[in-house]
């Protein structure tokens, strides 16, 4: 098994709060906060960490939407395990960082947006309109999406 990361879906209204990556994964596109769970860190922990860090927002609460499994099919790499969650309780100004630009975005002008990971315009849905553990798989070819397998749970 592979590293196991999370991704926090902030909400203001129907703004999403994003970053524009510095870094691959998905570097120079607009993506929601998150990042790898640390040794002795719960996703949770490590969700409000990464969020604080990437964006200077501090969730007050959030709550675990759903876990995905996100792997290549070229490469003979781990599976890894992205945890999902979701805000739209917080605090604090933003501010941008060495991870990337921070902004809020129109839900809307993500979904017709190119400079958004395929990825993100599949889950936004389940995580903003739907109730119940998401769960599934992605599965990446030369960093095109290939699968993209989501579920509900409950």
């Amino acid at each position: 098994m592979g590293n196991v990361f999370t991704l926090c879906i902030v909400r203001d209204n129907d703004r999403i709060l994003v970053q524009k990556r510095h870094k691959s994964p998905f570097k120079g596109y607009w993506n929601a906060p998150g990042g790898k769970v640390e040794l002795q860190e719960s996703p949770k922990e490590a969700c409000i960490r990464e969020v604080m860090e990437e964006t200077g927002i501090h969730l007050n609460e959030i709550k675990f939407r759903g876990v995905m499994t996100v792997s290549s099919s070229l490469k003979k790499m781990g599976t890894e395990v992205l945890m999902l969650f979701e805000s739209s309780d917080f605090q604090g100004q933003l501010v941008s960082s060495e991870e990337g630009e921070v902004d809020w975005i129109e839900m809307d002008t993500l979904y017709s947006s190119n400079f958004v990971p395929e990825s993100m315009t599949y889950l936004l849905p389940y995580i903003t309109d739907c109730d119940g553990i998401i769960t599934g798989k992605l599965v990446y070819n030369r960093n095109k999406l290939e699968v993209c397998d989501i579920s509900l749970q409950g």
